[in-house]
């Protein structure tokens, strides 16, 4: 079966004549008639009765008929999106970010800055591990994480595993973040024994990290397992803070502190820092769109 065949059996139902679908396609009937015959012959079906008016479709034909203008009509999508693009070249980017980053500002920062009509940008917010697979399986060119000095180690391991690699664009220590209904909001460091009378409030995404996690705050003897809470957005651990004397642990580059009336404070313990940085499948060069976000998100890290 051939594409032109679909195209003429189509033609000859849409016209009910063999002559008058040879003259809208420009052949001959007799090689229209070979065309049809042939088709009929590979499915053993008999697609149209011939009559003296010209020709009938069968009910068989009717079904046949059905799936060939679906595969015609899905051909024709894609050849007029390729048309499309091949005039004026798309900009596509597919990233994966862990969810404690925000790169809302970086994105509109790129949609202003490119002229492109054909513009495709999908962004996914997930945990480390959705990072890792997506890049992993090509869903996402590159992918955004934020590595504790605790957690690295651990999760280098299973980018190797998955063939890929961690670029590090800057380090930061631990801050503290609260809102106004904390006492601690005015001070300028906070110490483990501040935070010894609050809830701290935690982003656990999934059961690889809420284990490391566990770990962090164990080696930092700050956490009460007793009195914590765990979410899994960031957007309700932001409101959470924000209207109550909780605290949330984090790097300055968190989305948090850009909510009005929470404020990130360093901590005055520096064993753990936090690494940021983008993850790709090694041995790959990444695409024009993919550097452009780079750099873009890059200077806004550096801010």
């Amino acid at each position: 079966m051939q594409l032109q065949q679909l195209r003429y059996l189509i033609e000859v139902a849409e016209t009910g004549s063999m002559n008058k679908a040879a003259q809208n396609l420009f052949i001959s009937q007799p090689n229209l008639s070979n065309a049809i015959m042939s088709l009929e012959e590979e499915f053993n079906i008999k697609m149209f009765d011939r009559t003296n008016r010209g020709v009938e479709i069968t009910k068989d034909g009717r079904d046949f008929l059905a799936h060939a203008k679906f595969i015609i009509n899905q051909v024709n999508n894609v050849e007029n999106i390729y048309n499309d693009l091949s005039k004026e070249k798309a900009f596509v980017l597919q990233i994966s970010s862990a969810k404690i980053f925000n790169l809302s500002n970086v994105l509109v920062e790129i949609y202003n800055k490119v002229d492109c009509k054909n513009i495709k940008i999908s962004l996914k917010e997930t945990h480390k591990e959705n990072v890792i697979k997506d890049v992993s399986n090509m869903e996402s060119e590159i992918g955004i994480l934020i590595l504790s000095n605790i957690q690295e180690k651990l999760w280098k391991n299973i980018l190797d595993i998955n063939k890929l690699e961690f670029n590090e664009i800057a380090k930061e220590k631990m801050h503290i973040y609260v809102g106004k209904n904390n006492p601690l909001y005015d001070k300028d460091v906070i110490y483990s024994d501040d935070l010894k009378d609050f809830i701290c409030v935690n982003l656990v995404e999934d059961q690889v990290t809420s284990s490391i996690y566990s770990i962090e705050l164990d080696s930092l003897n700050i956490l009460n397992k007793d009195r914590a809470i765990y979410l899994n957005d960031k957007e309700t651990i932001a409101n959470f803070i924000s209207k109550t004397d909780a605290y949330s642990l984090g790097s300055r580059w968190s989305s948090g502190d850009k909510r009005d009336g929470i404020k990130a404070i360093p901590f005055a313990d520096e064993s753990i820092d936090f690494s940021i940085g983008w993850i790709k499948r090694k041995r790959e060069e990444l695409s024009t769109e993919a550097k452009m976000f780079l750099e873009i998100v890059s200077k806004h890290i550096k801010k």
